[in-house]
């Protein structure tokens, strides 16, 4: 029996944790002398007796948190005030409700148990009753609590919290939950108080003494978490609200329809649509084709629970078909680096433990990684570094002038990968920064007479050695690693630009270009940073929002003045990684922190496909698979000679390039756009909807009143953006009509859909090349072979017969060279392998399930979908683009109609052709069994789908090779093969005779030509 999958949840999520200090900060400065003996039977309640919390208190932080999540202050504290059931009396209660609004999905769950913890760290608060609308979301909300128990263990220590589950037939648990003196959360359908009958109001043998259950419960003055908090505002619910007493409630829901003293709200577009913070622009540095540095360049991303492990995330120089790569790769316990990058740099790198609470990772050898650490500063890294400090000097002094008559001041933001890189008398940042502010000085007429030491700052924070003498340190960059230490020393750094953050913002202050390294990611910025630039060797995506968060606020003029004038407030971020990387992971961030909503997945509305069985049964879809169930062996033998001139050839041919290193600056302006559906009417099967496109940038389009039919594509036909927006089904009814999109989203009349997109717009790329630096070269020689598996001597053949100015292009970038070198001479081998392969069957058969391989119904996820047809395995047919497409909807379907088609299907995606390794695997198309001109036997087809007919003409070599190998495989089975598009009408027609070849296997070449098929 398998095991139930045990979910892991994560506590650093921005915006749950946003949510649940919002709620936290109510009562800052709450302090009681409440002490509770966990001996005793005593009612152990949230306050003490007779204690209210004082409104205008409450007020004065409600205020604080709204103004802290931009949100309108309120101006009177609303509470709920009235009767509660008529139980012993006419009685009343009045007490405060507040408001989070967070969208489905987003953890809403998660928030509000964690701030039952987080409340009872603060302020001791134990007693907390969950409401719950209906039974469904009481067992889920329960189901919640326990999966979620050592989560929270982890986070809170041995903290005992009980869960609850009240049953008014098990009523003698109301008295655990008031005397139990830790955490105690009730779960309670709003049904079980809510009337004067329920057993909860009725006196009991089951509790000894003279209270009644719900007496129990009003002493502990509890703490309401109104799930769903849109279901409780009738007359009744709030009666029975107000009878047990509570202190306090929080309303959560994603669409309250009433929002008392809201405190969070969870939006995607709202600070950036209404100009509440800068828009932001990111130019991106980064070097291409140069990976020649011979540090090790590994780098911690990430480490985190997987299951009952932990792993981390490194970024690594990794070697794949004899290029090195930079690439991410994830390592546990025992595994060994070598084995995963194939660097030889890596040997004896052996992980031996990592450790999440330091995100650390320790090796056999004695070695150690944290997420911290920073490396030497090499050729390239220099370079990128020097491009990123020039452009960010240039744009300083142009924004500088365009907005000093407008008296603003600019001030540029440098966050360094280390301390030393700027303090010491060499630092490679200080000395890049002093010689290009002397380079460009002259472009800005203030900044002509200063000395670079005049501009710039660093505030970095100091410890005492072991002599006594302060000096300055790295400290950690993340807010949980940061140990006492380092926080202590931080703190002076914080002060002193806190005293210099006014100062800074005047004229007559030169400094403009202040450098930090991690005590000014949190808990400073200032208004007039416009410039952020990113000197980290190992940036982390959960950064970027912080490190950004720096500059976001709107500028102030030289009287403190907030300035709001148009086209004024521009962040620019010069980042060491691509503009459109930076935008993805940035954006990636806003979805996590659930600023923007993200796209639901692709997940097709359409039913399961189900299978056909009169074809599935048919005779001759199973003759056909007779034939495909024959194994199949192959025989190469490569002419070397040939081979050697040819890879000779294209390397000293003109068009091919070897690379060479050089600085790409990419820029564009990080732009979120909202798309509006809105249904208007359905008639006969088609929908008119209006779209109003709008982004952040103060853009609007709207497209009204045009009509819509099913299979409309959106993505397609009016932005990539809406990819998944294709309308699969358009239902109309009286009351409310419905169209259905193929990512499971519907719109209704009622409820339009928001969809959120982050793409910016790229405005240009700029080239520029490196400077030329020779670097060590390797043994080429023994790395191509070990990639091919073509003995040395031939290899060296090739190198030698290169021109000599080619071959030049070794000691400028080795790397690049290598790359391109293999490349070939893998490219005229595989072309050779395709030439000259000759199948032969075995006397074997393959052994196929098929009810594994053709299931009686079939979800395709993320797939598109097209109808069969009477004759078609499944009565959906899965289509993998526009080509195949029309092959089943122009060819197959309508053949089918005239009477041709007996049974066709598209090959499952572990049906494999059996092809040399160096070509890879090939899964082909369609399997057709279609009838013959008389119509009295059956033919079998395996039909490949292409844009092009003209093998040359496809888009990659190894699709030629691939449809090679293909044509011969399946003519020693016995079945007619072909490459056909989307238009080829007389699909069944046979290709002319292929010319084969009788080979023999060379020897040296084993390792490199067989595959196992997987």
């Amino acid at each position: 029996m398998a095991k139930n999958i045990k979910l892991k949840f994560e506590s650093n999520q921005e915006h749950q944790n946003i949510a649940v200090n919002s709620v936290v900060n109510l009562f800052d400065g709450f302090s009681q002398n409440l002490i509770v003996n966990e001996f005793s039977s005593d009612i152990a309640p949230n306050i003490e007796p007779y204690y209210n919390l004082e409104e205008n208190w409450l007020l004065d932080n409600l205020h604080a948190v709204q103004e802290t999540n931009s949100l309108q202050p309120t101006l009177a504290l609303d509470v709920d005030d009235g009767p509660m059931l008529d139980i012993d009396g006419y009685n009343t209660h009045r007490f405060p409700c507040y408001t989070v609004e967070m969208e489905t999905g987003t953890g809403k769950t998660y928030a509000y148990l964690k701030t039952v913890f987080e409340l009872n760290k603060r302020y001791g608060f134990r007693k907390f009753i969950i409401v719950v609308p209906s039974i469904a979301i009481y067992e889920g909300v329960y189901k919640t609590i326990e999966i979620t128990k050592e989560h929270f263990k982890t986070l809170y220590g041995n903290t005992t919290m009980n869960a609850i589950k009240y049953d008014g037939q098990q009523i003698g648990k109301v008295k655990d939950f008031a005397v139990n003196p830790y955490i105690n959360i009730m779960i309670m359908t709003i049904d079980a108080f809510n009337g004067k009958t329920n057993n909860i109001y009725k006196p009991t043998e089951k509790l000894p003494g003279e209270k009644k259950p719900y007496q129990y419960i009003q002493e502990t003055k509890p703490i309401y978490i109104l799930d769903e908090s849109q279901n409780y505002l009738s007359a009744k619910s709030r009666e029975a609200l107000r009878t047990l007493n509570p202190l306090f409630a929080i309303n959560y829901s994603a669409t309250p329809k009433e929002k008392p003293n809201l405190i969070y709200r969870l939006s995607p577009v709202d600070a950036f649509k209404f100009n509440l913070v800068k828009k932001i622009q990111v130019e991106g540095v980064t070097e291409q084709h140069n990976l020649n540095d011979t540090d090790l360049s590994l780098l911690i991303e990430e480490v985190t629970r997987n299951n009952n492990s932990i792993q981390a995330s490194l970024k690594a120089h990794c070697y794949e078909n004899g290029s090195k790569q930079l690439k991410s790769i994830t390592v546990k316990k025992n595994d060994n680096l070598f084995d995963k990058t194939k660097n030889s740099a890596f040997e004896g790198f052996v992980v031996d433990d990592i450790n999440l609470k330091t995100q650390q990772v320790f090796f056999t050898n004695g070695s150690s990684l944290g997420s911290n650490d920073a490396h030497s500063i090499t050729l390239s890294k220099a370079e990128i570094f020097r491009v990123q400090i020039e452009q960010t000097i240039k744009y300083h002094f142009e924004r500088q002038k365009a907005l000093r008559e407008k008296g603003i001041k600019i001030l540029s933001l440098f966050f360094i990968d280390k301390v030393d890189n700027y303090v010491q008398d060499d630092g490679i940042i200080k000395k890049l920064f002093d010689d290009a502010f002397t380079k460009y000085k002259h472009l800005d007429k203030s900044f002509a007479q200063l000395e670079p030491h005049q501009v710039r700052e660093g505030y970095f924070a100091k410890k005492k050695n072991q002599k006594k003498e302060e000096e300055f340190v790295d400290t950690a960059i993340i807010e949980s690693d940061k140990s006492k230490d380092d926080k202590a020393a931080e703190k002076q750094a914080y002060e002193l630009i806190m005293k210099k953050k006014e100062q800074l913002l005047n004229f007559s202050e030169p400094v403009s270009f202040i450098f930090a390294h991690s005590a000014l990611r949190e808990g400073w910025d200032n208004p007039n940073v416009f410039q952020i630039c990113t000197l980290n060797t190992a940036t982390s995506e959960s950064r970027k929002r912080q490190e950004i968060g720096r500059g976001l606020r709107l500028c102030v003029n030289q009287e403190g003045e907030r300035v709001q004038e148009e086209g004024v407030n521009v962040l620019t971020v010069i980042a060491n990684e691509h503009y459109e990387n930076y935008c993805n992971e940035l954006q990636k961030e806003y979805r996590d922190s659930g600023d923007v909503a993200p796209s639901k997945p692709s997940d097709a509305r359409k039913k399961p496909a189900k299978r056909n069985d009169n074809v599935f049964n048919s005779k001759e879809f199973k003759a056909l698979w007779d034939l495909l169930a024959q194994k199949t062996d192959y025989e190469i033998k490569l002419d070397t000679e040939k081979l050697v001139t040819e890879c000779m050839n294209k390397l000293n041919s003109p068009k091919t390039v070897f690379p060479e290193s050089q600085i790409i600056i990419t820029r564009g302006k990080f732009v979120i756009t909202t798309f509006r559906f809105k249904l208007n009417k359905v008639s006969v099967g088609l929908a008119q909807i209006d779209i109003s496109i709008t982004d952040t940038d103060n853009v609007e389009n709207i497209i009204k009143g045009q009509w819509y039919k099913e299979g409309f594509d959106f993505g397609k036909k009016v932005s990539k953006r809406l990819s998944g927006f294709k309308i699969v089904e358009i239902k109309e009814y009286k009351s409310d009509s419905v169209v259905h999109f193929g990512n499971g989203e519907s719109l209704t009349m009622e409820s339009e859909i928001f969809h959120t997109d982050n793409k910016g717009h790229q405005l240009e790329a700029i080239t520029k090349q490196e400077a030329q630096t020779n670097y060590p070269v390797f043994n080429i020689i023994d790395r191509t072979c070990k990639e091919t598996g073509i003995t040395r001597p031939t290899v060296f053949r090739i190198f030698k017969g290169m021109e000599e100015e080619r071959k030049k292009h070794i000691f400028k970038n080795p790397e690049g060279f290598a790359s391109k070198f293999i490349e070939v001479i893998r490219e005229q081998l595989a072309d050779h392998v395709a030439d000259t392969i000759e199948y032969k069957l075995t006397g074997e058969l393959e052994a196929f399930d098929f009810d594994d391989l053709f299931p009686a119904s079939k979800p395709f996820p993320q797939k598109e979908l097209v109808d069969g047809s009477e004759h078609s395995l499944y009565d959906c047919v899965q289509v993998d683009s526009g080509v195949e497409e029309r092959f089943v909807n122009n060819i197959l379907v309508e053949d089918d109609k005239s009477g041709n088609v007996l049974g066709y299907f598209k090959f499952p995606p572990s049906f494999k052709v059996r092809i040399p390794k160096i070509i890879k695997n090939y899964n082909p198309d369609w399997g057709i069994i279609r009838k013959t001109k008389d119509g009295k036997t059956s033919i079998n087809l395996v039909r490949e789908t292409k844009g092009s007919l003209i093998p040359e003409q496809l888009q990659w070599p190894s699709e030629k090779r691939k449809i090679k190998c293909a044509i011969k495989h399946f003519e020693r089975l016995g079945i007619n093969y072909r490459q056909v598009t989307g238009e080829t009408l007389k699909y069944w027609e046979t290709n002319k005779p292929t010319k084969t070849y009788r080979l023999d296997l060379e020897q040296d070449n084993e390792n490199i030509l067989y595959d196992d098929g997987h």
